[in-house]
């Protein structure tokens, strides 16, 4: 096997990983090219694309397939109402509680959890792919960071809340986690779990 190519092979899968996983978090399509000008689409509805890419990468590896293709995302009707969540819902939700010491832990936007640098809105799918390609503090991918949010940037269950900026909250989860897609397709602004609570109160 050629070491080069295999080589090759890897830092791309490494590269591109990122914007196929978002896809599939999205339930988005992806454009495939290769390096004669063909285009064609990977379909997500019920299948991984993230599989798919593998197999198209593993297939280079092997011989079988003599290029590497390009992946883009399709945006589709739901991208600007993912976005508008995923921005909303990471500038006011706030996750506290308990460590395993028993140390309370205040109450931190996700980005101050996560270990990631302050939150700044983003306008559009290609700011939202350069986002997800950012490292935290801990040397993690944005993306997988925020697979599964929980108490100061573990897994573990926290005080999820939404903070109206209006001396209110919107109690999400008394005890609980938040995953990735939640943060894009969740309007946690208007949830019905509890609303209205004073920031602070009970």
């Amino acid at each position: 096997m050629d070491k080069k190519r295999k080589d090759r092979a890897r830092k791309y899968y490494e590269e591109i990983s990122i914007t196929v996983t978002l896809a599939d978090t999205l339930g988005m399509d992806l454009e495939c090219s290769d390096n004669k000008g063909n285009t064609w689409v990977i379909n997500g509805d019920n299948t991984s694309l993230l599989d798919t890419v593998t197999q198209d990468i593993t297939d280079y590896i092997s011989g079988e397939k003599q290029i590497l293709y390009n992946y883009k995302i399709i945006e589709n009707k739901n991208i600007q109402k993912y976005i508008y969540n995923f921005n909303d819902n990471m500038k006011n939700i706030r996750i506290s509680g308990e460590n395993g010491a028993g140390i309370p832990i205040p109450p931190k936007t996700i980005s101050e959890g996560e270990g990631m640098e302050e939150f700044e809105e983003i306008k559009n799918l290609d700011e939202l792919v350069v986002y997800m390609n950012k490292v935290t503090k801990n040397g993690e991918y944005y993306l997988y960071a925020l697979s599964l949010v929980g108490l100061d940037g573990s897994g573990l269950n926290g005080r999820i809340t939404f903070e109206m900026g209006d001396g209110t909250e919107n109690v999400i989860h008394e005890s609980g986690t938040i995953g990735i897609r939640e943060l894009f397709t969740m309007t946690y602004r208007t949830y019905e779990y509890q609303r209205g609570v004073k920031v602070g109160g009970e």
